[in-house]
């Protein structure tokens, strides 16, 4: 958690309020964030704990509902999934690194990503080069924000067609009831004190019968 707790503290120190952090456990991290010495001050700022779009379905629903991104207005199409595409696309330097030395794959990987951030990342994030993008010139740099902002106008696009449709299937005459059906089943996960007994005793009723057959 320390690492977390230290970029937590530099980004509301550099960016201030109102900020939406992912992290592969941000619903656990959000606790040990509220005790730790900077807690009062990420509180006092809306610091908001998410949980990326890869690793949310993997957490219970309960968790997806109050940290997932897709449930978060505001993120957009923002997955919070930065360092697994990273990640993801530096595995390519497996095959070249599986056999040299220590200091030559530390030198290939450093290389790697100094070429990387160099003509690829602030290349990607340059206003000068994004605006050479919208200009029809036949730049690459500026092509993440750029391809971003296609995505979203097309996701606007396909919704405004597809969505009423929806819409009538379910009987649904408002766009605020999807809001209030995940509110209602949030609710209602909050007050589950137990597991359903239908669920209990079908549960113990499995569990006996692997006993006996391993007794047997």
């Amino acid at each position: 958690m320390k690492y977390p707790l230290a970029a937590v503290s530099k980004l509301l120190e550099v960016f201030g309020e109102d900020l939406g952090g992912g992290y592969d456990i941000g619903c656990k991290f959000k606790t040990t964030l509220a005790g730790s010495s900077i807690g009062p001050c990420t509180k006092l700022m809306h610091h908001t704990c998410l949980v990326g779009a890869f690793h949310g379905h993997a957490h219970s629903r309960i968790c997806q509902l109050s940290h997932l991104t897709t449930y978060v207005e505001g993120l957009g199409i923002e997955d919070l999934e930065t360092c697994e595409h990273i990640f993801s696309k530096s595995n390519a330097l497996a095959s070249a690194t599986h056999y040299v030395s220590v200091f030559h794959r530390q030198q290939a990987i450093t290389t790697y990503f100094q070429h990387n951030d160099d003509f690829e990342t602030y290349a990607n994030l340059s206003k000068y080069y994004l605006m050479s993008c919208f200009s029809g010139t036949n730049s690459r740099a500026g092509e993440f924000l750029y391809n971003n902002y296609k995505q979203a106008l097309d996701i606007l696009s396909d919704g405004e067609h597809v969505l009423p449709g929806l819409m009538q299937d379910l009987g649904v005459t408002d766009v605020v009831t999807f809001e209030m059906w995940l509110k209602e089943e949030k609710s209602y996960l909050e007050g589950l004190q137990c597991k359903p007994e239908e669920e209990t005793v079908t549960m113990e009723y499995w569990q006996r019968l692997v006993k006996l057959n391993t007794s047997k």
